[in-house]
């Protein structure tokens, strides 16, 4: 049975390693691979929830991973680390956690880091559009030429690292 046939969206096998002891975060990364996860998200330092301290060190630092979720109150150099190891950070639509999207596109953009709009679904409701994702970077504080680069080209390079697209 194939998904696609009842809604119109693509499938990409991943998985979020989430409030984990950050000393084993690569450890959970390269088994997450090993069972195919094709792209694989580290939940960050969210500031509306007890992460433990350490995550986004870890994550910015462990090659299999793609993107740091809802890094909260990021620091600038794991901001740089995480450009030197092509891990995009995210801006999330996700009540609470978007709270620090301001931040992070700041220091993001300050060194150069990547970003993306994620939605951080639970249920299909958290889904969301183009335009109200468009809205969560504008909100970030991303000029026009970020917000496409956040929307669109930041995604499709990731997927094609993965040899998705």
């Amino acid at each position: 049975m194939d998904i696609r046939e009842n809604w119109d969206i693509e499938i990409i096998p991943g998985a979020e390693i989430t409030h984990a002891p950050a000393e084993i975060i690569e450890k959970l990364a390269n088994h997450a691979r090993d069972l195919g996860a094709e792209i694989v998200v580290v939940h960050g330092e969210t500031i509306v929830e007890p992460v433990i301290e350490g995550t986004n060190w870890n994550a910015v630092n462990c090659p299999e991973v793609d993107i740091l979720a809802h890094p909260g109150l990021i620091t600038i150099e794991e901001a740089e680390i995480a450009k030197e190891n092509d891990i995009a950070l995210e801006l999330s639509a996700r009540r609470g956690h978007c709270l620090g999207n301001g931040h992070v596109a700041s220091v993001a953009m300050d060194v150069g880091a990547k970003l993306v709009v994620d939605t951080d679904t639970h249920a299909p409701e958290d889904l969301i559009s183009y335009d109200m994702a468009y809205k969560i970077a504008l909100g970030a504080g991303l000029p026009e030429k970020e917000i496409e680069k956040a929307l669109n080209d930041n995604p499709q390079a990731i997927l094609k690292s993965k040899g998705i697209l």
